[in-house]
């Protein structure tokens, strides 16, 4: 859904992917936001949250948002495209 690149102070960049899971945490965690209010009004706040739930997801970082915050840059938000779960798969023609 969307890539980022985290910068630590002290160490080197890598890539992050934030997923539909870290949408919902993300969601859950935040009131009365939406995916959908998210991509209309972009917030640095809600980039670090999403970042930071999706490193950890993936054992990238394991402190907590306040230090991921305070520790990290980011950059190269890139929204990727994911498939529609109630788009229907083109027929095979079988």
């Amino acid at each position: 859904m969307i890539d980022f690149t985290v910068t630590p102070d002290n160490g080197e960049p890598y890539d992050v992917k934030a997923g539909s899971r870290d949408v919902l945490v993300w969601e859950k965690t935040s009131k009365g936001r939406s995916f959908q209010s998210l991509m209309n009004d972009l917030r640095m706040e809600d980039m670090y949250k999403l970042a930071h739930f999706a490193a950890k997801r993936q054992g990238l970082f394991e402190g907590t948002l306040k230090e991921f915050e305070e520790t990290c840059e980011l950059s190269g938000f890139t929204e990727t495209e994911e498939m529609d779960p109630t788009q229907s798969v083109p027929s095979t023609g079988r």
